[in-house]
């Protein structure tokens, strides 16, 4: 697969690696690649996204994940709630290995609850409707600074362009009152061959020793975090 392949509107196929660093390195490598960018234009955004599960992580448990975010609203405008769905895809040729290749449906929905049958792609609907009638829960909070360009890299055939995302932040719990802290890059396929992620990844290697593969997304991170500190809960009671 080559790159992003748009089946609606509010979804997409996405192809990313992630990882995990120092953050002393990651602002290394963003300093250095930060030149490289295209059009050296540099996106900042705060992320803070509230993921949703049952209490006993029935989606984590099938590879899907719920997440609840506030967009601000531009111009002026009131924003809204978005509701984003992501679930594992099975593999494709052309998808690098390390890499997450997921589907990702966003919808925009009433409030900071989520609600699985406002999912309009197809194949989401799918997904979720055996989601559909049990109750979810706010499990935990990734809190996320990210920055982030597209770099173009690779030549002739196998050149392509990636986003680079730089994320610090922390993931914590409310009703425990865990956290934990991540610093990652994430390298997303754009469009182009998509060796661009690994060209990108070893670019990322080169200039950052601490950098290692991040084989867990963000909400299975979380979810990880609440199970432990679940059963933790459990054997001190």
């Amino acid at each position: 697969m080559a790159k992003k392949k748009k089946s609606a509107k509010s979804s997409e196929v996405e192809q990313e690696l992630k990882l995990q660093l120092s953050h002393r390195d990651l602002e290394k490598v963003f300093a250095v690649l930060r030149k490289k960018a295209v059009g050296k234009k540099v996106e900042h955004k705060y992320l803070p996204r509230a993921y949703f599960d049952t209490r006993d992580l029935l989606l984590y448990r099938n590879s899907v994940s719920v997440r609840v975010q506030y967009k601000p609203g531009k111009e002026g405008k009131i924003g809204g709630y978005e509701q984003t769905v992501k679930f594992d895809l099975p593999p494709e040729k052309g998808v690098v290995a390390g890499a997450f290749f997921r589907k990702e449906c966003k919808d925009m929905v009433s409030s900071h609850i989520p609600l699985l049958a406002k999912i309009s792609d197809a194949e989401g609907r799918a997904v979720a409707k055996r989601f559909r009638a049990k109750r979810l829960f706010h499990i935990f909070t990734a809190a996320i600074e990210r920055r982030s360009f597209n770099l173009k890299v690779g030549r002739g055939k196998k050149a392509g362009v990636v986003e680079v995302a730089f994320d610090v932040g922390e993931i914590f719990l409310d009703a425990q009152g865990r956290r934990q802290a991540f610093s990652e890059i994430e390298i997303e396929m754009v469009k182009g061959h998509p060796d661009a992620i690994h060209t990108a990844e070893l670019m990322v290697r080169g200039l950052a020793r601490s950098a290692a593969l991040q084989p867990l997304s963000k909400a299975q991170q979380g979810s990880r975090l609440y199970r432990a500190a679940t059963r933790r809960s459990k054997t001190h009671r």
